[in-house]
């Protein structure tokens, strides 16, 4: 996995209409980025992944290319669970908080580990529950079936967020406003309709901004 993520990384870079699309975009400022975007293509936005559909071949673990202050969306789906939550994660989380613009916002969704929890407590509703069943039923369809399932996800999730412990690693980096949403519910209209209705399951749905006056 490690070799091929690099050679993808650099054979994109090295090609020549890949090189000039990296360096224009690179010089642009009050950018939106879809970070870890895989096939799933936004128009207007810098599409970011290992994945070479994107505009940027990117091995996330190692920053981002961009400049300081040169975002002002940050967007990211069912992405940062694969990364380490003991380095990985907080150092993505504090190069986008780099690249953004003061009053810049990030939404990230991600697995809602409570929601797993819940479930295998018997503590939600009937529909969920279903629809957990149905997602994540990849053994015996036990109860911890499901959760392993969740938690693991063919062995690539490393960590599992729930709200409280979201909230606490963005207020650590400096994020600001932070706030729990719903399903294409944001405070920023450009942010409101990329959720993927597929993922709408079990997931959380977490917002924060730049201060507007950089501390």
């Amino acid at each position: 996995m490690e070799a091929k993520l690099f050679a993808r990384v650099w054979l994109n870079v090295l090609l020549p209409h890949r090189l000039l699309r990296y360096r224009r975009l690179l010089s642009l400022s009050h950018q939106k980025l879809h970070m870890g975007c895989g096939s799933q293509i936004f128009d207007g936005w810098i599409n970011a992944d290992m994945n070479p559909k994107g505009d940027f071949t990117l091995d996330l673990r190692e920053g981002l290319p961009f400049r300081d202050e040169s975002l002002w969306l940050v967007y990211s789906e069912h992405t940062l669970e694969h990364f380490y939550r003991e380095h990985d994660a907080p150092f993505l989380l504090k190069e986008c908080f780099r690249c953004l613009e003061p009053g810049g916002r990030i939404r990230i969704t991600i697995p809602d580990g409570e929601a797993f929890i819940r479930f295998y407590c018997d503590q939600i509703d009937d529909e969920t529950k279903t629809d957990l069943r149905q997602g994540h039923s990849r053994f015996f369809g036990t109860d911890m079936d499901i959760v392993n399932s969740g938690f693991r996800w063919k062995h690539q999730h490393f960590y599992m967020y729930d709200e409280e412990t979201f909230r606490k690693l963005l207020e650590e980096i400096g994020y600001v406003q932070i706030q729990r949403y719903n399903f294409r519910e944001s405070a920023v209209p450009e942010l409101e309709q990329l959720d993927s209705p597929r993922r709408r399951i079990a997931t959380l749905y977490m917002e924060g901004s730049k201060p507007a006056a950089a501390t």
